[in-house]
């Protein structure tokens, strides 16, 4: 099932995913090119060692899915961001079963004296002192987002209202962005939320937390590989004025993305590839009491379509435009980093640039991507927690002479539309280290 393309080359020096270009592009695709690539074995690969971690499955505290999913494929990079103490990696050794026989086929290093292990043991120390009342925050947002969403949608039949669909739709993102915070921690209802869209938070714990939060920008990455031909990313073969094209049909695949991603899914249940849980339908639990409420049927239909799509619109406008795409952030194909320098979290950001405008809101980051920079280097830390973490961030940067971008949000949306049409790759690498002063 292999899939031959030689579109991209990595200048991280990455191997051509086996499964990049497969028609269908979804996670568990992903996985199974990930299980072709990475040496595992059958097993689980941490950094460059083999274990049997099936007898685990069903006690890991964050739930068996994580294991489940990943069984055959590296999982360093998730090891890593997912586990803050030294606990886990203490516990390895009796799950041990022998040394891999091939090189990892990442160029990301997480070595004690490196950036990103000495910021996890300061974050970890931070933690301790912190409040968690605004975690608790971000669950009562999140439950009035998703409410919201809701009694918007019934309202919007009851009183034929486009006006309460169209704010019902923009609620629906809100929360599915609110949720995109759980569905990173360990099993909780409020990851469920994310399935009000037509999307599934299983298929985004692979796109989003396994493939995206950690091969940020490169050719590994799904949700660049999943957009393209129409939205290019990388830089490269684009073909004379046609990438223009992609600015002005970039709304249109906003709108797909939703519906797209329910496609997929159904696709993967026919095939057998996706295991049936109620939960993937559980959209359509909204369009049942829209059609209860108003006593027809047609009408709710169309409305919950309208709520869908304006949805799917508003979500693709906020998440391509939060972070990642711009000429000045680090894209695989541009000049890369020297090997001594290619720790994982000094590469998260080359490969993120946060908005000022979103940064110091608690709402505004739930739910619009915000304090982006600390979420890809601690996906399991609530988003209400991420602004107590500055002043130990910014110092551990300042320690090691990394470069935080922060940006307004109209750049970025002016910068994802120059990403798009660019070709030439950046020829001079991110910023070298030099340790300043922080503030």
């Amino acid at each position: 099932m292999t899939v031959k393309a030689t579109k991209f080359k990595s200048s991280l020096g990455i191997n051509y995913p086996s499964l990049r270009d497969d028609p269908l592009r979804t996670g568990l695709r992903w996985l199974a090119g990930k299980r072709a690539d990475d040496g595992a074995e059958g097993l689980w690969r941490i950094h460059d060692k083999l274990y049997e971690l099936t007898d685990f499955i069903e006690r890991h505290p964050g739930g068996p899915e994580w294991l489940e999913l990943t069984k055959g494929t590296d999982i360093t990079e998730a090891f890593e961001t997912h586990h803050l103490t030294v606990a886990p990696e203490n516990m390895l050794n009796k799950f041990y079963i022998r040394d891999a026989k091939s090189p990892r086929n990442s160029p990301f290093t997480f070595k004690n004296d490196g950036f990103y292990r000495k910021l996890k043991t300061n974050i970890t120390k931070k933690l301790a002192e912190i409040p968690k009342r605004p975690a608790d925050r971000s669950k009562t947002i999140a439950d009035l987002l998703v409410a919201s969403y809701i009694g918007l949608a019934l309202l919007a039949v009851i009183w034929k209202s486009f006006t309460c669909g169209m704010l019902s739709g923009i609620f629906l993102s809100l929360t599915c962005i609110a949720a995109h915070n759980f569905f990173h921690q360990k099993d909780n209802i409020r990851m469920y939320y994310f399935n009000f869209t037509l999307m599934d938070y299983s298929e985004w714990r692979i796109s989003h937390a396994l493939s995206h939060h950690l091969h940020t920008n490169t050719i590994n990455d799904l949700e660049i590989s999943a957009l393209e031909p129409f939205l290019q990313y990388l830089p490269g073969n684009k073909h004379g004025l046609l990438r223009f094209l992609h600015i002005v049909i970039s709304p249109g695949v906003y709108l797909f993305l939703f519906l797209g991603s329910f496609i997929r899914s159904i696709i993967s249940l026919f095939l057998k590839e996706k295991k049936y849980s109620p939960v993937i339908f559980l959209a359509f639990s909204v369009l049942g009491l829209m059609v209860v409420v108003s006593g027809e049927v047609i009408f709710p239909l169309t409305m919950f379509g309208f709520i869908q799509f304006t949805g799917s619109l508003h979500f693709g406008a906020v998440g391509l435009n939060a972070a990642h795409h711009h000429p000045d952030i680090f894209h695989d194909g541009d000049t890369p980093r020297p090997k001594h320098e290619m720790d994982w979290g000094i590469h998260q950001l080359d490969a993120v640039m946060d908005r000022k405008d979103i940064t110091g809101s608690h709402f505004l980051v739930l739910t619009n991507f915000g304090d982006h920079a600390l979420h890809h280097l601690f996906p399991t830390i609530d988003h209400g927690l991420l602004e107590y973490l500055y002043p130990t961030f910014l110092k551990t940067c300042a320690d090691f002479g990394i470069e935080w971008k922060l940006s307004s949000q109209i750049e970025l949306v002016k910068g994802q539309f120059r990403q798009l049409i660019k070709t030439d790759p950046n020829a001079e690498p991110p910023r070298p280290l030099k340790p300043f002063k922080s503030l």
